[in-house]
This record gives structure tokens, C-alpha cells and sequence, in this order.
């Protein structure tokens, strides 16, 4: 994708290290990465952490940015970084409740939390919440969806399917997600 000239001419300082340059790229784009992290990760704190190394990564590889926009290249960076950050969490989580030092055990879905659809995107694989964020939240196509995950479009199709199904599951509402 084009991006416009004047933008251009912004990406270009950033490649040659100029800092207010990056500053015009992170306030252009860095709401939007935000958002996307904080859908996947469920967790404020966590989000920020995964933007702010979704930056510090973009600043680092700048010269893999070719003449493109770069906000399918930043998403992608921040979809790896959250997606990265969510499996280290529950690893940690996992490992951390199986050897009983916090206490928890499973939950059962409540008849309120069925209707709650933050806490039913919760009980997604991080993957599925990626290709949900991208689809339904920032409004990709399955193929802009795919292209950003870097994933085989029939793989995102059967993530967003099998999402789509476990959401209704979980808010019993077969309308609400077609």
C-alpha cells in the first residue's frame, strides 16, 4: 500500500535516525496498535509493555520497512510482540497454579460472564484473538488479516471460524457474531 508523500518524506527521516520523525509515527499509529495489543492481551499494563517494545523493535529494524505504509509493518510487530507476551504470561500463570502458589483453579463461565464478551475473548487462544482484533476491530479483510499475521489465508479463515463459534458458545448469542 501507497503511503502519502508527505508521510514519505516523515519515514525517510526516521530511517536516518531522526527522533521527532519516529515521535510523528508513534502518535500516528501508536492508539491504534494499543488497542489491538490490549484486545489480545485482556491486560492494560501488559498492552502497553507489548507497544512499547513494538516501537523500540520498529526503531531497531527500520531498514526492513520497504516503500510501503508502515502501519501493516507496525501491526504486524505488535501482533508478534502481544501474541509473545501472552504466551509468556500464562506459561508463567500455568506453572504458577499448577505448583499451587496462587490458588486458582478453573472457573466456571457464570450465566453474567456468558454475556460478557470481554471475558468470552478471554477464553480465546491468543492466535484466535489476533485474527478477531484485526477482522472485526480494525476491519481487515480476511486476506489484510492474513498478510499481517503472516498466516495462510484458510489458516486465518479457520481461526476467525472457530473463534466466531466459541464467542456464540460463551455469550449465547448466535446473532451477535456472524
Amino acid at each position: 500500500m501507497l503511503m502519502d508523500p508527505a508521510f514519505g518524506r516523515v519515514i525517510a527521516r526516521w530511517r536516518e535516525g531522526d527522533r521527532d520523525a519516529f515521535e510523528e509515527v508513534v502518535d500516528r499509529y501508536g492508539l491504534q496498535l494499543l488497542r489491538t495489543a490490549r484486545l489480545i492481551l485482556r491486560d492494560e499494563a501488559l498492552a502497553e509493555d507489548a507497544i512499547q517494545e513494538t516501537f523500540l523493535k520498529a526503531w531497531q529494524r527500520i531498514g526492513s520497512l520497504h516503500d510501503e505504509d508502515p502501519g501493516p509493518w507496525l501491526t504486524r510487530i505488535a501482533m508478534n510482540e502481544s501474541i509473545s507476551t501472552y504466551r509468556r504470561r500464562h506459561r508463567f500463570q500455568a506453572l504458577t497454579e499448577r505448583f499451587g502458589r496462587l490458588g486458582g483453579g478453573k472457573r466456571e463461565v457464570s450465566s453474567e460472564a456468558r454475556l460478557d464478551l470481554a471475558h468470552a475473548l478471554d477464553q480465546l487462544t491468543a492466535e484466535q484473538r489476533a485474527a478477531v482484533a484485526l477482522r472485526y476491530y480494525q476491519d481487515l479483510s480476511v486476506e489484510e488479516t492474513a498478510r499481517v499475521l503472516k498466516a495462510p489465508v484458510d489458516t486465518v479463515k479457520s481461526r476467525l471460524k472457530t473463534a466466531l463459534r466459541r464467542l456464540r458458545e460463551l455469550t449465547g448469542s448466535e446473532e451477535a457474531f456472524g
